[in-house]
């Protein structure tokens, strides 16, 4: 098969795609229109997230057989209308997943002891002590939302810690040793620390409103990994 690689990637990839027999195809700086005037020379290609993979562009693709996306989510291609082509889409849903859960820690831990406002204000001559103590993530309620391998890493990430894990997922029968799933309500109902761990899909576009916040009945920090 030609395949067409639209962004750099481990050079791995394209090695092992030469030992089964294919021939490989590298272009890292032709425009979109440029790519769809040659792109039904090719059986396949790998991408990022360097332009959008809308309808009009998959129609051009007249000999494609798949799209490999390197990364967690599709939502940069029209995933119905790659369907009705019958081209394969492929990911790697699970690649960054520990990096995740450990940046979202990170990140809690960062605001929980405000870390950066404090940094910028030693390197600005300011010693403000009692402004800048923490606040323990001990005692705290986390709710997560998504419990794919992005929240499950992050949940797996909160072991060590003496706190309750809650998680709402739409899929049922999901929970672990680390996290016990319930309902949103309930979820709202406890969470002092709420992680966002969803894809980009109708459901969740615009999901954290007004009403969605107010919902809470503590108020809470909130990290977002989520597309």
């Amino acid at each position: 098969m030609n395949i067409l690689h639209l962004d750099e990637n481990h050079p791995l990839l394209i090695t092992q795609f030469a030992e089964l027999g294919h021939i490989n195809h590298e272009d890292y700086t032709s425009n979109k229109a440029e790519i769809e005037a040659k792109i039904h020379n090719y059986d396949g290609f790998i991408i990022r997230s360097r332009f959008k993979i809308d309808a009009e562009f998959l129609a051009k693709a007249t000999n494609l057989k798949f799209i490999g996306r390197v990364g967690a989510g599709l939502e940069n291609i029209d995933c119905e209308f790659a369907a009705a082509q019958g081209i394969k889409l492929i990911s790697a849903p699970e690649g960054n997943r520990n990096a995740v859960g450990e940046h979202a820690l990170g990140m809690l831990l960062s605001l929980f002891n405000k870390l950066n406002k404090a940094d910028r204000e030693v390197r600005d001559g300011k010693w403000l002590r009692e402004a800048n103590r923490g606040v323990e993530l001990d005692g705290q309620t986390v709710g997560i939302i998504g419990y794919g391998n992005m929240g499950k890493a992050f949940a797996k990430k909160l072991r060590g810690f003496d706190i309750e894990v809650l998680f709402h997922d739409l899929k049922d029968g999901i929970g672990d040793e680390n996290a016990t799933q319930v309902s949103l309500s309930e979820l709202q109902k406890h969470a002092t620390v709420l992680s966002l761990h969803t894809p980009q899909t109708p459901l969740t576009k615009n999901m954290i409103n007004k009403e969605f916040i107010e919902a809470f009945l503590h108020n809470f920090w909130f990290i977002n990994t989520a597309r």
